[in-house]
């Protein structure tokens, strides 16, 4: 099964950190090294900050482009890995080893396909 591993964590701005939660955000390598090793990991990253995002709406015909970050809270979406695991337990303790779990969160869901969920 596939799963979206998403590594959520609090605004730099925001919330004052240590310099070890700081760098848990961005450093995920030990997690890559063993995913990658194991055959499950399909692919991922890192995002920038949300402030250097847009917003892309698509309405009536006209586009339109609005500068970020878009959600009024202090948590950003701060990195997201594709998995293939045998099923969701696999998909949870790879998620444990995220580094951002150990300050916030790494939200772990399931992929589905055009024909539903893949099992």
């Amino acid at each position: 099964m596939k799963f979206l591993l998403n590594a959520y964590a609090a605004s730099a701005v925001t919330v004052a950190r240590s310099e070890a939660e700081r760098d848990a955000v961005v450093d995920h390598a030990d997690f890559v090294a063993a995913a990658r090793e194991s055959g499950e990991l399909i692919g991922g990253g890192v995002l920038a900050d949300s402030s250097t995002g847009v917003l892309v709406r698509a309405r009536e015909g006209r586009t339109t482009v609005a500068d970020g970050p878009h959600l009024d809270s202090p948590v950003r979406l701060a990195a997201c890995y594709l998995v293939d695991c045998e099923d969701r337990d696999r998909a949870v303790g790879l998620a444990a080893t995220v580094l951002a779990a150990h300050y916030d969160a790494v939200e772990v869901r399931p992929v589905m396909l055009a024909a539903g969920m893949e099992m």
